[in-house]
């Protein structure tokens, strides 16, 4: 049963100046209660903290993040440092650490590196993440010899990215099994000659384990590997997309399949071919890479590989909160590793075997 507040002091508290204790009156549990679900802590059941984030809703709480600063010695903080906001994958990413991160009472501080080596390199270094308890970092540029060279002051995680378990621990889907996966795929739906449509912006895609694992799996198949069917993009974005399948169809025509290494990539190549007048799945199949939101919407909607994005999000966040913890007393925690999740393909109507 709810508690109740004097009106005197409900009138207090929605002007801003709510207590614990008043969420905890109110809500009709004690003050330990609202205290394990701001901080995303403890075994309490799912009505009641339900029962208490309505409270804290209808009161406006906010906790005191000074004094709760200087108890925990934490700043409940995390960095989430991603190449790009705009492009899907790493958007939704992003959306999927927030989620993770409120569960375990923390707040996120996001920065963009749009790429740069050296930002990527600097990320304990950045003022802007100065306090925050630990940092997620998601590169594009980092190589293992960077990694070396990393300065590590507070938690770090590497993810999506597969980096051999060193100082830090890393996060990743098995990229290499993926992409042959999907060229195992489209040769079950009678595609014989694939291309590949790679970011290398920053790094060749022969550095790619995704582009390695496409090559992979074209030799799997006994199919010859083609540099004419294997178009570069300088950035990971529909219009690239669209221009690298429009490329790709002066360069090779007989192209019959496209595995492209980003879905918005994939996404803007669907339009590419519609341009150059092709049909998909019809004349050329197309996968992607990454399963975004907008891959189950689109027409054709599109068969894309799932590289494990809540999983990795839901993993990386709480191995973060642990490390940051344990710093903070001074616990003792096992020595970082590289973990994997696993990977799925999703089968959409732009892979569909063409009829005659």
């Amino acid at each position: 049963m709810r508690g109740r507040l004097s009106d005197a002091d409900a009138d207090s508290a929605t002007r801003g100046s709510a207590t614990l204790r008043d969420v905890a009156a109110l809500a009709g549990v004690s003050a330990s209660t609202v205290s394990s679900v701001v901080r995303g802590r403890g075994n309490v059941r799912e009505e009641t903290r339900r029962r208490v984030q309505g409270a804290i809703d209808e009161l406006g709480y906010r906790p005191n993040l000074a004094a709760r600063r200087l108890r925990s010695g934490r700043s409940h903080v995390m960095g989430l440092v991603l190449p790009s906001l705009t492009v899907p994958y790493f958007r939704e990413f992003a959306d999927a650490v927030l989620r993770e991160a409120q569960k375990h009472g923390m707040s996120v501080r996001i920065t963009q590196t749009h790429g740069d080596v050296r930002r990527e390199r600097g990320v304990c270094d950045d003022p802007y993440l100065r306090h925050v308890d630990g940092i997620l970092l998601v590169p594009v540029a980092l190589g293992q010899e960077d990694m070396r060279a990393l300065t590590v002051t507070k938690p770090l995680i590497v993810a999506t990215a597969s980096f051999a378990a060193g100082r830090v621990d890393s996060f990743d889907t098995d990229l290499f099994e993926a992409a042959r996966t999907v060229v195992a795929h489209l040769v079950a739906g009678g595609r014989r000659r694939i291309a590949a449509l790679a970011p290398g912006e920053v790094l060749p895609a022969e550095n790619d384990e995704r582009y390695q694992g496409y090559v992979a799996g074209l030799r799997d198949a006994g199919l010859p590997v083609s540099g004419r069917r294997v178009v570069s993009t300088e950035t990971v974005t529909f219009a690239a997309g669209a221009h690298a399948a429009r490329t790709l169809v002066e360069r090779a025509p007989e192209t019959d399949a496209v595995f492209a290494l980003g879905d918005a990539l994939a996404l803007g190549a669907l339009r590419g071919l519609r341009d150059a007048g092709r049909t998909v799945p019809g004349d050329i199949a197309v996968v992607g890479f990454g399963n975004v939101a907008q891959a189950a919407y689109c027409a054709p909607t599109l068969s894309t590989v799932d590289p494990g994005r809540e999983e990795m999000a839901h993993r990386a966040v709480a191995l973060l909160a642990d490390r940051a913890q344990a710093r903070a007393t001074g616990a003792a925690l096992p020595e970082p590793r590289h973990h994997t999740v696993g990977f799925r393909l999703v089968e959409r109507e732009s892979s569909a075997v063409a009829r005659e």
